[in-house]
């Protein structure tokens, strides 16, 4: 059963690996990212990063959609952890059972000239990934902000519908 999609672009670090993992019970992280998937040492990275008591899986769009339709897959507890909103999006789109979309840290490094809104001092959301969330939230899945579990939590369906 997937618990929780969370959007981070430094993917697995201490909130995800330490905290989050702690909170949902979880001992399944799937990371989706291509350019991980294709790079060993940055795969290798992610997978030293979490604890020994989860396993984590480095997989590229294309292929998460054939693992997470396995059947099996709802005999573990899994947290996926992307680096874009177009990327939850993606899983959202493919992948059946997700009910909460978490965003963590976004957007603060920029590798676009697209312009970013601030949401907080964590979270910087250009034109597109305000699309992409919603998108989200039009699908009635649980989206919001949170950076840790003992944090209050932003629906962000109640930011978004303020027309902001």
């Amino acid at each position: 059963m997937i618990s929780m999609i969370r959007v981070d672009e430094r993917l697995i670090h201490g909130q995800v690996a330490l905290i989050w993992t702690k909170h949902l019970g979880v001992n399944r992280i799937i990371v989706v990212n291509d350019k991980a998937a294709s790079d060993v040492i940055l795969s290798s990275t992610l997978k030293m990063a979490a604890p020994d008591t989860v396993k984590v899986i480095v997989l590229a769009k294309k292929d998460v959609i054939k693992l997470l339709s396995d059947a099996r897959i709802q005999q573990l507890n899994i947290l996926i952890v992307v680096d874009s909103p177009a990327d939850a999006r993606f899983v959202v789109d493919h992948v059946e059972g997700v009910k909460k979309v978490n965003i963590g840290n976004f957007g603060r490094v920029l590798t676009s000239k697209e312009p970013r809104m601030k949401l907080n001092d964590n979270v910087y959301l250009s034109n597109q990934d305000k699309e992409d969330l919603k998108s989200i939230i039009d699908r009635g899945i649980q989206t919001e902000y949170q950076l840790v579990p003992d944090q209050s939590v932003l629906d962000l369906k109640k930011y978004f519908n303020k027309g902001e």
